[in-house]
Order: C-alpha cells, then structure tokens, then sequence
C-alpha cells in the first residue's frame, strides 16, 4: 500500500475518511437498493403480487450460499486489512489467494448440487403449488452463475481492501445499472418471468467480474488474486473472522424462512406477498447502514492492524451518530408516509395485499431506530476479529429473538404480532450488543495504556 494512503487512513481526519470510504460504499448500496426496487416493481406489476412471494421463498436458500461467501471473503478482508496495517504484505497477499480459490471451490460444488436437486431443495423451503413456477423459474435463472456472482463480490471486497473505494463504487454501479436494464428487457421484453429477473443478475455481474478483474487480477499490483498461494491456516483464520459476516446472513435467512412459513399459514400466499413487499422496502433503507458500516471494515481492520486503537473507537461513536440521525429519518418517513413506499410494488388488483402490507409497515418502521446501531457494532466486532461477539448479536437479532416472539406474539395478535416480533427482536438485541460493545471499549482502552 502506498505511504499515502497508510497516512490517510492512521491521521487523516475521520470526516474525510468517512466520506472517502463510506460514501462510495453507501452509493454502491443505493444503486443494489435501486436495482432491488426495480427488480420488485418489475415483477410485482408485470407478473403479479405471486411472483413476489415466489422469489421470496428461495430467498433463505441463497442466502445460506451468501453466508459461505461472506465468511469467506469478509474474513478475508479483514487478514489483508490487518497485513497491511502491519506492513506484511506476504500475509496480506496470501489472505487475497486463499479467499479466491476457496470460494470459486465452494461455488462450483454448490452449483452441482443444486441443479440436481432444485425442485426438493425448494419444496423444503416451503413453496406451495402456486408459488412454485415463480420459486423454480428464478432459481434456474441464478444457480449456474453461482461462481461468478460470489467471485464479483469478492474482487469487490478486495478492491476496497486494497485502498481503491471509489473504483468499487464506479464499478458495482454499473453492474446495477446493467441489471436493471436487462431486467426491463428480459422479463417486460422478452417475457421470461421471473428467470429473466435472476438471469439479469446473473449476467451484470458477471460482466463485473471482468471488469474489477483487470484491477484485482493485475500481477503489478501490491496484491493481486493469483500472486500468492492457497493457505489453509488463513483460510481458518478468516473463516473465524468472518464467521460473524456469515451468521449475520444465515440469521437473516432463517428469520425469512420463520416469517414465511408463519405469514403462509395465517394468509396464504398473499401473506408471503405481504412481507415480501416489506423486506423490499426494508432492504433499501437498511442498505445504507450497511454501505456505511462495510466501507469502513477495510480502515478499521487496518487501524487494529497498525494499534491505533483511540482511532477506531472514535471513528466508531462519531459513524454510531450518523446511523442514528439517518435512522430516525428513516423511521419518520415510513411510519407517516409508508404508504407511497408501499404503492409502487403492487398494482391496484393487489389491494388485500397493500391493506396488510401498510398496517405491518407501521409497526416495522421501529426497526431503524436502533438496527442501524445494531449492524455497526456487528461490523466494528468482524474488524477487530471479535467473531464471538459479532455471532452473538447477529444470532439474538435473526433467530433466537425473532423464534422467540413469533411463538408468543402472533398467536395473540395475529398477523400484527408478526411485524411486532421484528421490531422487538431489533430492540432487545441492542440492549445486548452496547453492553458487548461497552466491554469491547474497555479493553482496548487498557491496551492502549
């Protein structure tokens, strides 16, 4: 890494640090937001409100694939961050080679598997016969993409690692804005259904596979992809670092997968449709307090690699400001005007479907008052590679919470006890992850001294 920006990154003012690797990390997050939100208004008005619930139920299966790719490469990242703070490059170079083949490993295997088994791996999940056609058609769409999805998110990770923020950004706003466009395209255009929205995806990314390749498999780089070799130590260690990154997604997976299952046998499809809408809409506004807190895993893990240790905790309070005002916002504005978020997912035959989904939002909106806290205190543990406390929120906030209260609220109020479930299980985990974070600082402090 070149001298200036390892003195960026240990004396350049957080401000600008935030805004040089934050920023084009939120854009980036936008743009998958924006391409979400295209993606549903493109199948909830032109193939219907079933489509939705249909590609929402194969959701928790890519997911746990995500889980592998996350632990992986955010694990990863970390060791090449921490390599670099320290100014060990072999380290760090052997972190970027190991994560490239373990998940073009992973990748290849799971591809097999499920194309061999797709319509029993979807059945489990939980889709009925009417779901069905919709759940197979986008999992045929993604499946043979499996290596080149994973890989462009990897070249992505590494791309920022190794101090190229604004590159990333450029670069995965073109793939979403490539998606969008071959989404119109194949599913308004062609009619594919909802194949062509997954083969949309599939296709941008790989074209920005190749194009972020020409930076990460550059062999003049510090650190490229291919320079060093596979390193089954590092491979465990960045499992162990990522693991957090991973359980953070499998949680969210299964949480989807309660919350179907539960939606499904209190009202059906449309039930499925209902929280699909939702996580839509929560998807684009938690993308942000995603983008912040993931942009900055790259500095933080080099400001633990070089024991700037007063750095990282300050540069922590002063983003946990940020999330907080961005979640109040974003809170205001669902719980008032939700509605118009509400409206551009379904069409006016879907009106059951908007009646349950606006009276569930209400209640959702809670969430980003503290979720945004939540996923920065999980980020700030995977950068110091705190795994243990990072697994632990991410466990109490996706499942153990969520189990929890789908048991005892929505008995006693139905459907509203539902949406009442996620936004307590969100409270309730913050109350854990401060005190965590509380002791965390202790520590470090002592360190220091």
């Amino acid at each position: 890494m070149e001298e200036s920006k390892r003195s960026e990154l240990e004396q350049g003012s957080i401000g600008t640090i935030l805004i040089k690797y934050a920023a084009p990390s939120v854009i980036s997050m936008l743009f998958f937001g924006l391409q979400s939100l295209i993606d549903g208004i493109v199948v909830g008005n032109y193939i219907g409100d079933k489509a939705l619930g249909g590609i929402n139920i194969i959701l928790p299966l890519f997911s746990v694939l995500m889980v592998v790719s996350l632990t992986v490469g955010i694990g990863c990242q970390t060791v090449v961050g921490h390599g670099l703070g320290a100014n060990d490059i072999p380290k760090a170079q052997k972190a970027m080679t190991t994560g490239f083949w373990a998940l073009t490993a992973i990748s290849i295997v799971c591809s097999g598997l499920l194309w061999l088994f797709a319509e029993p791996f979807i059945r489990l999940l939980g889709a009925n016969d009417v779901l069905m056609p919709y759940s197979v058609g986008y999992f045929k769409g993604l499946v043979p993409f499996l290596l080149p999805v994973s890989l462009c998110f990897y070249s992505d990770l590494m791309l920022k690692a190794m101090g190229r923020p604004i590159a990333s950004t450029v670069i995965m706003s073109l793939v979403v804005v490539l998606n969008i466009i071959l989404s119109l395209i194949f599913v308004i255009y062609f009619d594919m259904g909802t194949m062509g929205a997954s083969l949309a995806t599939s296709c941008a990314f790989t074209i920005g596979l190749f194009v972020s390749g020409r930076f990460t498999f550059d062999p003049k780089q510090t650190i490229s992809m291919l320079k060093g070799k596979f390193c089954r130590r590092i491979l465990f260690r960045a499992m162990y670092n990522g693991s957090s990154e991973g359980v953070s997604e499998l949680s969210s997976a299964i949480s989807i997968l309660i919350i179907n299952n539960t939606m499904i046998k209190m009202a059906g499809a449309e039930g499925v449709s209902t929280y699909t809408v939702i996580s839509y809409i929560n998807f684009i506004g938690i993308l942000i307090f995603i983008g912040i807190s993931d942009g900055l895993i790259p500095v933080m893990s080099y400001n633990y690699g070089a024991r700037n240790y007063s750095r990282l905790l300050g540069m922590t309070k002063f983003v946990a400001r940020i999330n907080l005002i961005i979640g109040v916002l974003i809170f205001l504005f669902l719980h008032f005007f939700g509605n118009l978020a509400i409206d551009i997912f379904l069409n006016k035959d879907s009106s059951r479907v908007m009646s349950m989904a606006q009276s569930g939002l209400r209640i959702f909106s809670f969430v980003f008052l503290v979720n945004g806290l939540n996923i920065l205190i999980t980020s700030f543990f995977t950068s110091i590679g705190n795994a243990l406390g990072s697994i632990v929120v991410a466990m109490l906030r996706g499942v153990v919470f969520i189990a929890l209260g789908i048991m005892i609220l929505p008995p006693l109020l139905g459907e509203q006890g539902v949406w009442l479930t996620i936004a307590s299980a969100e409270f309730l985990t913050f109350v854990v992850a401060a005190i965590l974070f509380a002791s965390t600082i202790k520590r470090l402090k002592k360190k220091e001294e």
